[in-house]
């Protein structure tokens, strides 16, 4: 089952998004995988992943420029900034590997006398002097909103946070059973990416 497109949504939203770069991967590099593990009237949790690889055709070390296969043989060059460690170890054949992970709890919260915010805190580790490029990068964000606005007809919900308003797209009629104005969603989104080179596949 997939995750809705409500709760994408929100942790782009909150935890923004750590894939900063527009690299397009052919498809059949790439595998997905979204699962809801609870749906259930007033909590959501839901889980995320995205692997996708990419073989490295041409670098230019002056402009520390990297050309990426793409589908259909197409190539897309990606420059990589002064804090890539190792870039001189990168060699023609070798194979970008990139995973990323994300999870979103919501719990609605009855009480409603919290004041609204958020509070994040994020990790980055690097490979080590003389190894392969990688990096894993790590953010998690916590979350209390305030439900403004609860729309059956239409199935969403509105919520209000620190700085902004989103509406939810609500797939279950059952949240709209225990979900009222005045109300508060507790949100935990956590996110990670690892990037990482190694050698190009014997075959």
């Amino acid at each position: 089952m997939k995750i809705s497109k409500a709760l994408l949504t929100l942790s782009m939203v909150t935890a923004g998004t750590l894939m900063t770069t527009n690299i397009a991967i052919a498809e059949e590099n790439i595998v997905q995988e979204a699962v809801v593990i609870v749906n259930a009237p007033g909590h959501v949790e839901g889980i995320a992943m995205v692997k996708a690889t990419a073989t490295v055709q041409k670098i230019d070390k002056e402009t520390r420029t990297i050309t990426l296969k793409k589908d259909h043989d197409e190539m897309i060059d990606i420059v990589a900034p002064d804090t890539v460690r190792n870039f001189d170890q990168i060699k023609v054949g070798d194979v970008v590997h990139a995973q990323y992970e994300t999870s979103v709890t919501f719990q609605v919260n009855k009480e409603g006398s919290t004041e609204v915010g958020r509070v994040a805190q994020g990790t980055v580790a690097r490979a080590k002097l003389g190894d392969k490029p990688g990096a894993v990068m790590t953010r998690a964000v916590a979350m209390r909103a305030n439900i403004t606005k609860v729309d059956t007809e239409n199935k969403k919900i509105t919520i209000q946070g620190e700085h902004k308003t989103l509406d939810l797209d609500i797939k279950n009629p059952e949240h709209f059973k225990v979900v009222k104005v005045g109300d508060q969603i507790d949100a935990l989104i956590t996110e990670a990416i690892a990037i990482s080179v190694t050698g190009a596949e014997k075959k």
